[in-house]
């Protein structure tokens, strides 16, 4: 399998559009942040940091949100 390299600017730009596709998905079924964090069991801050576009996340916890939102981060022919 090919490594693929990206620059710290395509890896931002991937990273804001899940931060968009996550808020504009919670807002599109009318859940509020509240909502969204503990009914997909995550912390409240953590949401706010995922929305915003945070670097920094745990991955597990991001992909336990998207399931909660019935969306994946990976096409299927990668599951």
């Amino acid at each position: 399998m090919e490594v693929i390299r990206r620059s710290n600017a395509e890896i931002e730009r991937e990273i804001g559009s899940v931060a968009y596709f996550i808020r504009k998905r919670r807002k599109e079924r009318g859940y509020t942040q509240e909502h969204l964090a503990k009914s997909s069991g995550v912390g409240l801050a953590f949401l706010k940091r995922l929305e915003g576009g945070d670097e920094n996340l745990h991955l597990a916890k991001v992909l336990q949100v998207l399931r909660h939102l019935n969306a994946d981060l990976f096409p299927k022919e990668y599951q």
